[in-house]
């Protein structure tokens, strides 16, 4: 922005202290001109007031009033003086150039009274100064002038008219002269001066700032362009400056910069280009170590995913051998009727799903390794689901004599791959039974959140717990706190309710029990690499 510029604050500040000095000098020196004409009018206003004195004092102690009353009428008419008034001790208008005036009062208020009263002093002891004042008549100004008449001996031993000698002062010499001719000298020097002032500011300003463009801002301009230019990498540039000032100084550090700058750069790109050669060389060492690595993990993760399928497969191959002993017990013996073909076809049913089952443990450790995206289906009751999860665990849950607690609440149907889901509530709720010791107690919660839209699942148990230092990791493949375990269930379930674009969190406490949280939206969010919704089951 141009109000930004550096030319333009120091031109800115520059007038601003411009107008101050001169301001102040232009001020003062009006204010020292109008004292010297008021001080040039009020010595005039006295020495017209005293010389009129001294002229009248015969007329005064002969008492000839007619001479008086010429006089006076003759001075009130000349250029410049408003008015001639004498007064008595009493405040009576005894002579005046206004004859309508005389023989009137003039109160304590009146210009001519007011002094005296004002400052509480004997009219004698006034100075010139309390003496005089100014006074608006229509539109100019008037200034006054009181010359007290004392009672001189020659007044109070004369014949014609007797004053008590203890009598100080007889009456009040009131001139009032106009000061029309001042002010309109005051206001032509006032002129003058503003006048005078404004052009100097102008030229002191327009001159300060054509040095200030010239010396400073144009140098500095240049100065922060060739910055700007070696900040974008062009270390060629060079500040030209004929100055032997500061400017020149900082113009030859600068140039003296760049060259380092560019040596440095120069130094720098060599150094990169041998770097790149150096780490080119350690990438290819490292992608040979890392291969060998990898290969290492591999046969290492064969063996605990062995593991892993055997401890899942564990129980529903057991269930699938309960089963064909039954059957096969039965069917030895001979001993069957009709009425157990229902029997066995519930039981044929329970085996059949026990071994897809198998086959979804299979294709979900597979699933982890591989990232499969789920097979979505519509209309999926999460509730149905879990009450197949525990129909699987039915056993085991009542030989640990584990005590159930289902609240089921209200839910609609969501899309989701319900074996997936199974697999993850079999997979927490086997860990909840091999947390549980005496006394177990396990409580599973379904809920809905119009809210956020999703289905919230809470399965709680009041097992051994899990450290607190452990809860950061306990979906981290192959981390586990038990002894036989593999670190890949819970992993499992992770990438499973992180596929159907769900959440999961763990509360724990050791010593208190285990709290999972799932949160299944009602209908995924389309994605580039989303399996389409089946209608039909998997085979």
């Amino acid at each position: 922005m141009w109000y930004r510029s550096l030319s333009v604050k120091l031109i800115f500040w520059v007038g601003v202290i411009t107008v101050i000095v001169i301001g102040t000098f232009a001020y003062v020196n009006l204010t020292v001109q109008r004292r010297h004409l008021l001080d040039e009018a009020i010595l005039g206003a006295k020495q017209l007031s005293g010389t009129l004195k001294r002229s009248l004092r015969f007329d005064m102690l002969h008492n000839y009033r007619e001479a008086l009353y010429n006089s006076i009428e003759t001075v009130g008419t000349q250029e410049g003086i408003e008015k001639v008034r004498i007064f008595n001790k009493e405040g009576e208008i005894q002579f005046s150039s206004d004859k309508e005036e005389i023989g009137k009062m003039v109160g304590k208020r009146a210009e001519a009274c007011y002094a005296c009263h004002a400052v509480d002093k004997p009219l004698e002891r006034l100075d010139i100064p309390k003496r005089s004042r100014i006074f608006k008549v229509g539109k100019h100004r008037v200034l006054g002038m009181i010359n007290p008449i004392y009672n001189e001996p020659d007044c109070y031993n004369a014949q014609c008219h007797y004053h008590p000698p203890e009598q100080k002062v007889l009456g009040v010499l009131d001139v009032s002269v106009s000061l029309a001719d001042t002010d309109k000298s005051i206001k032509e020097i006032r002129d003058k001066t503003t006048f005078f002032a404004a052009i100097t500011i102008l030229a002191v300003s327009t001159i300060i700032g054509l040095i200030i463009q010239r010396a400073v801002y144009r140098p500095v301009k240049e100065l922060a362009e060739g910055t700007t230019r070696v900040a974008a990498g062009d270390f060629d540039y060079h500040f030209t400056s004929h100055s032997q000032d500061e400017i020149g100084q900082l113009a030859e550090s600068f140039n003296k910069m760049t060259q380092r700058l560019k040596k440095a750069d120069n130094d720098i790109k060599e150094l990169i280009r041998t770097l790149e050669e150096k780490v080119e060389e350690r990438t290819s060492e490292l992608k040979a170590a890392q291969y060998q690595l990898l290969q290492s993990e591999k046969l290492a993760s064969i063996g605990k995913l062995a593991a892993t399928i055997a401890h899942e497969i564990n129980n529903p191959l057991s269930g699938i051998m309960t089963y064909t002993k039954l059957m096969e017990k039965k069917l030895n013996k001979e001993r069957f009727s009709r009425d157990d073909i229902p029997k066995f076809r519930s039981h044929l049913a329970i085996m059949e799903r026990e071994t897809e089952r198998c086959s979804s443990i299979v294709r979900n450790l597979l699933d982890f390794a591989r990232q499969r995206e789920p097979s979505l289906k519509p209309n999926v009751d999460i509730n149905a689901v879990m009450d197949e999860a525990l129909s699987l665990l039915t056993n085991q849950i009542a030989l640990q004599e584990i005590k159930l607690e289902k609240r089921f609440g209200q839910l609609p149907p969501i899309v989701a791959d319900p074996m997936q889901l199974r697999q993850v509530f079999v997979n927490i709720i086997l860990n909840a039974c091999e947390a549980i010791k005496d006394n177990g107690r396990l409580a599973i919660t379904t809920i809905f959140s119009e809210e956020e839209q999703m289905v919230k699942v809470d399965i709680k148990d009041n097992g051994v717990g899990i450290a607190e230092e452990d809860l950061p990791r306990v979906f981290d493949p192959f981390f586990t706190s038990k002894e036989q375990g593999t670190g890949l269930g819970l992993s499992v379930v992770y990438g499973i309710t992180n596929s159907h674009q769900g959440t999961i969190e763990v509360k724990s406490k050791v010593g208190e029990g285990t709290t999972f949280i799932f949160k299944l939206p009602i209908k995924p969010k389309a994605t580039e690499t989303s399996t389409p919704i089946e209608e039909q089951g998997m085979g």
